[in-house]
């Protein structure tokens, strides 16, 4: 190879490094980049200077265009900075204000929280801001990282152009001229991160500075809430003048009409524009959609003869209160999800004004479906009446709660028009009380406890009404407000209790129709069952209850650490959440043992070929197992841990030697039967005389039915230590004697031949493990005493004898053989 191809090879390599660095900011394809392997002729290097001149001068170009957007972009980001800057100050006024809010004494409640709702707007203003900038700064960032990486590339191909600058110095030229380019673009990169960082500093700086008044704000709130409701205010007469309220109508017109100003929508849309990211529209359109999804599923649910069905009994009354509360939950989980993003920025009266009212709306709804229903079995005078009133209070309290929380939200938290609304809501709801409770009273004949019930709430009423009137206005509030959650949570509360006290009878009249008892299934899980549920409602009626009063910041902080308190007794540590959970525990183990014989009896061991007794003794000891563990496992729940397991067990092991002898003595027996199987579940025995079918071996006994339908309660002992006759030991079948006589001079080969007939009809006579004989055992007093002897199984053996019995009468009719009565010859001396 000569010495012109050997550079040509070489400028080629060059031209390779500088077509990668340029195609990555054109973003080219590789096809202009040339790998010439000892290229053969210098045509070919010209050919790849003319195409990396062209490469340069468009990276050339797309570079500059890059510099001059970035210094667009630092400008840009300058102004934000200078707008974060003012935003900051006016932020820092409003934290005086706050601040002194919670430094002046005579500062309302109302105040405080208004002051809340600001910090939380304005923190999700610069929650927001800051997202935004961290999103641009990771693009800078990212566009800074690429451009030093091919600054780099570059100094690595310093040393090639080196080497190559006789041919290609105007390369070198245009390589520096690059270089100085691209440390132009790294200078305003770096800039502008400066100045997003400025722009992150201050807006982290605002909001650090929101959170902690926030939590002081709450703290004050707290504070001050223990002495709220007995709070006074003194209520000016100025108040109840026309011209006062005419100034606030007048203010509140305005205020309304200034929703409208061109201004004030320009500034929304930007808010809307700035605010709202394209993950809340999606949020909201998910939402949309979820809305109709729910409203078409619950459509079509309602329409299926089973929940139509259900519906018209006491049963699905609960279906029916869902399927009216269903649209106002998805609403109100709608505006709750919105409340957590940029659309909570934009419209925050709007999205707080609909929460509570939404909330109103759901209650009243729930104790009109609620009451409705819980009446629907009373008396028709009764329901007529309650169906009269409602309207009246239900619209009554949403208009009220509507009026009220739009002055509070978009008029002024301070208005004068809210004194005269809410006195005349006292007197409203007064009358409703006494107008309701006249009718009842009218009724004949009158319910019972009406009159209680009815001084009770009208005493309720107007006791709301002479707090206000002395000043205590929040504790009329207070009062009015617990009371309204109370009443929808005692009705939703009755209508349960008369569901589920349907659905035990229902359950007890599938199980025995007759008696309606329980037969059939295991008592103790149906106890806990069938009363678990009434203590789940009770629990869930106190929680609704406490927080209905206000009352949950004392009470379930007291009970939580009364709950998890641990008790000192010797060397254990217990309490008494130890002690819930080892119930727990104790109750899914015995679930667990249930479905545990269940799928081993059906689905395992059914098709095994073992005996029934083999079966029932591997799922009982397997049960035992089960149980050990669960019962370990809910010692340490409760608080024993290994050494506590172990004092405990030795404890134990002491009292088996005293007063749990027998009972250990018992358990031992069991197991041994179960090993042994010298008795098994199905096998009848003879016990004392009396007959009956094994049922169960449990741990201390073993119970035996009757054939009287009574069951024996045996110790497992009493099968080890004494005599018991097994009938079903080896196999199912048993030989009986059946014996009769015939008169002096019947044909006893006649006799023998009927008697084999007649076993031979009857099913039950098995002729395994041997067939029927006839013995001729004695000459009697009165007749010739015959012996049938046959065999059949231990299920049907006494069915066997009886139509045995009717077969030979037949037989025996048909063939003039007589059965003889007793005979005696009496001799009369004279």
């Amino acid at each position: 190879m000569n010495r012109r191809t050997d550079k040509a090879y070489l400028y080629m390599r060059y031209l390779s490094i500088l077509s990668v660095i340029l195609a990555g900011v054109l973003f080219s394809m590789p096809g202009g980049i040339m790998a010439a392997e000892g290229g053969e002729k210098s045509a070919g290097a010209a050919s790849g200077v003319q195409q990396l001149e062209a490469q340069f001068s468009q990276a050339m170009e797309q570079t500059q265009k890059d510099i001059a957007g970035l210094q667009s972009e630092l400008a840009a980001e300058t102004r934000n900075l200078d707008e974060d800057e003012r935003q900051s100050k006016i932020y820092q006024t409003r934290m005086t204000f706050l601040k002194n809010l919670v430094i002046m004494s005579d500062i309302g409640i109302s105040e405080l929280e208004k002051g809340v709702e600001e910090i939380d707007l304005s923190r999700s203003l610069i929650q927001t801001r800051l997202q935004n900038i961290r999103q641009r700064s990771d693009k800078f960032r990212q566009l800074l990282v690429s451009t030093t990486d091919r600054a780099a590339m570059l100094d690595q191909a310093r040393g090639e152009a080196a080497r190559l600058a006789d041919q290609g110095s105007d390369i070198t030229k245009e390589y520096q001229e690059y270089q100085s380019v691209l440390e132009k673009k790294q200078v305003l990169l770096k800039a502008i991160l400066d100045v997003l960082s400025d722009q992150e500093s201050i807006n982290q700086n605002a909001f650090d500075a929101f959170e902690e008044m926030r939590g002081r704000l709450k703290q004050e709130i707290a504070a001050k809430e223990g002495g709220r409701l007995l709070q006074r205010i003194d209520k000016p007469y100025s108040l109840w003048q026309v011209s006062v309220f005419t100034q606030e109508l007048v203010q509140g017109v305005k205020t309304m009409a200034g929703w409208l100003n061109p201004s004030v929508l320009r500034e929304k849309w930007s808010l809307i524009k700035s605010q709202t990211a394209v993950f809340d529209i999606m949020v909201f359109a998910g939402l949309c959609l979820a809305a109709v999804a729910g409203f078409r599923g619950m459509a079509v649910i309602s329409r299926r003869p089973r929940f139509v069905s259900l519906t018209r009994q006491r049963i699905g009354y609960p279906l029916l209160l869902i399927q009216a509360c269903v649209p106002l939950l998805i609403w109100l989980g709608i505006v709750f999800i919105l409340s957590r993003t940029g659309f909570n920025t934009v419209f925050p009266d709007l999205i707080q004004f609909l929460q509570p009212l939404l909330v109103v709306v759901l209650l009243t709804r729930v104790t009109r479906v609620a009451v409705r229903l819980a009446v629907e079995g009373k008396p028709a005078q009764i329901l007529a009446v309650v169906l009269k009133w409602q309207p009246f209070f239900i619209w009554g309290i949403r208009i009220f709660a509507f009026l009220l929380l739009f002055i509070h939200r978009f008029i002024s938290y301070k208005s004068a028009l809210l004194y005269p609304l809410f006195f005349s809501f006292e007197l409203f709801l007064i009358a409703g009380v006494f107008l309701f409770f006249r009718d009842i009273d009218q009724i004949d004949p009158p319910p019972r406890y009406v009159r209680g019930i009815g001084l009770f709430f009208k005493t309720s009423a107007v006791a709301g009404l002479m707090a206000d009137l002395a000043g205590y206005s929040f504790l009329a509030a207070y009062w009015y407000i617990s009371w309204g959650i109370t009443i929808a949570v005692a009705s939703v509360t009755l209508l349960l209790i008369y569901s589920i006290q349907d659905v035990d009878q229902q359950f007890k009249q599938a199980v025995e129709p007759e008696t309606g008892n329980t037969h059939g299934i295991s008592y103790p899980f149906y106890w806990i069952l069938s009363n678990g549920i009434y203590l789940i409602i009770g629990v869930l009626v106190f929680v609704a209850l406490v927080f209905s009063w206000g009352a949950g910041d004392r009470i379930f902080p007291f009970l939580s650490r009364m709950i998890t308190r641990e008790y000192g007794l010797g060397k254990f540590q217990l309490s008494f959440s130890g002690l819930v959970f080892a119930f727990v525990v104790i109750l899914l183990t015995y679930a667990i043992v249930r479905i545990w014989k269940q799928v081993m009896a059906e689905k395992i061991l059914k098709k095994s070929g073992l005996s029934t007794g083999a079966r029932e003794s591997i799922l009982t000891l397997s049960g035992y197992v089960v149980w050990a563990l669960g019962i370990l496992l809910s010692l340490t729940a409760f608080g024993l841990n290994t050494t506590s397991l172990a004092v405990v067990f030795g404890a134990l092991s002491i009292g088996l030697g005293f007063g749990l002898q027998n009972i250990f003595n018992n358990f031992i027996s069991g197991l041994i039967l179960l090993f042994e199987r010298p008795i098994q579940v199905g096998d009848v025995v003879e016990v004392g005389g009396t007959w009956g079918e094994v049922l169960k071996i449990n741990v201390r006994s073993t119970l035996v039915q009757t054939y009287d339908n009574s069951t024996l309660i045996i110790p497992n002992s009493e099968f080890i230590s004494s005599r018991v006759t097994n009938w079903s030991h080896k196999d199912p079948y048993i030989r009986r004697d059946l014996k009769l006589g015939v008169a002096y001079g019947s044909d006893t080969a006649l006799v023998e031949t009927l008697l084999l007939q007649a076993a031979d009809h009857v099913k039950e006579v098995v002729q395994y493990p041997k067939k029927p004989v006839v013995q001729f055992i004695d000459f009697g007093e009165s007749s010739l005493d015959f012996r049938l002897r046959f065999w059949s199984t231990i299920n049907d053996f006494l069915t066997a004898e009886t139509r045995l019995r009717f077969e030979i009468d037949r037989l025996f009719r048909e063939n003039s053989v007589e059965i003889p009565f007793p005979q005696r010859d009496v001799h009369m001396k004279a």
